[in-house]
């Protein structure tokens, strides 16, 4: 074991489990982000925590790193209050509101300058198309829409969505920062308006949200997209463009539930482009 900076190693109960990491209480005030062995995800999440801390954070603070039994883990600030998505699911009556923060937070990364070892987005979005589109027309057509496209120096978290924002009173707090990147703010508002639109839910989540989700989702995607083009200072470009190649870097997820849809609009949109 490796530990960096003079914090006692105390793990405590499993607080949460995902497909990248595991979640454990530390030492009562902080949590460990324990990453499933051979995943890298650290790297991004330490660099763009970092950075958030130097530049008045919106995100948990980073303490330290660990390793243990080969795999990496990272000490972050325990954050109190449920996330944006317990929360819809709860007060339904509060989505305008919601959405109205989801923009702001998302305009506040956006305005902070990337680290330089962060992945270029372009790069990354061209790999998992690569890796994930099955079809060659829908692969070499969503990699002709990407070319153009610009690179950029803002900070995009890569997976911004109400499940990866905690709301406390008025303290609001963006986890999960494994997807980050370098790119355009274009490109990460692309990303959350695909999956608001469009993204599966938990798992866990309750038959009834799921209701209340299919007939209120357009609703709050619409005011989100609504604040967040009011609240920029540029306007937006090339949106669709973008939609476009993250919808075909999302089936690289491999979420079944999903890809019938992304396989549809990627072909309507080829079609569209072809005429």
């Amino acid at each position: 074991m490796d530990l960096m900076g003079a914090v006692e190693l105390t793990i405590g109960l499993k607080l949460a489990q995902g497909r990248e990491a595991e979640v454990y209480a530390w030492n009562g005030n902080a949590v460990l982000k324990l990453y499933w062995p051979g995943y890298l995800g650290h790297i991004a999440e330490a660099s763009a925590l970092s950075t958030l801390q130097r530049s008045g954070s919106t995100a948990p603070r980073l303490i330290g790193a660990v390793e243990i039994d080969g795999r990496h883990g990272l000490i972050l600030e325990r954050l109190e209050g449920p996330d944006m998505l317990s929360l819809l699911q709860r007060r339904p009556w509060r989505m305008l509101g919601l959405a109205r923060t989801l923009a702001e937070a998302q305009l506040l990364i956006h305005g902070v300058q990337a680290p330089e070892d962060l992945p270029d987005l372009k790069q990354v979005l061209a790999a998992r198309i690569e890796a994930g589109v099955e079809s060659a027309e829908l692969r070499d057509f969503s990699l002709q829409v990407l070319d153009p496209l610009p690179a950029g120096d803002r900070l995009c978290h890569g997976d911004f969505h109400p499940g990866n924002v905690l709301v406390a009173d008025s303290q609001v707090s963006v986890i999960d920062w494994t997807n980050a990147t370098r790119g355009v703010p274009e490109a990460d508002f692309a990303r959350t308006a695909l999956l608001l639109a469009h993204g599966e839910p938990p798992p866990d989540t309750s038959r009834l949200f799921r209701t209340l989700l299919s007939a209120g989702r357009s609703v709050f995607a619409r005011a989100y997209a609504r604040n967040y083009r009011r609240r920029t200072e540029d306007p937006l470009k090339q949106v669709r463009s973008w939609v476009i190649t993250h919808a075909a870097a999302r089936l690289a997820d491999g979420i079944e539930e999903e890809e019938p849809m992304l396989i549809a609009f990627l072909n309507d949109a080829r079609r569209k482009a072809m005429h």
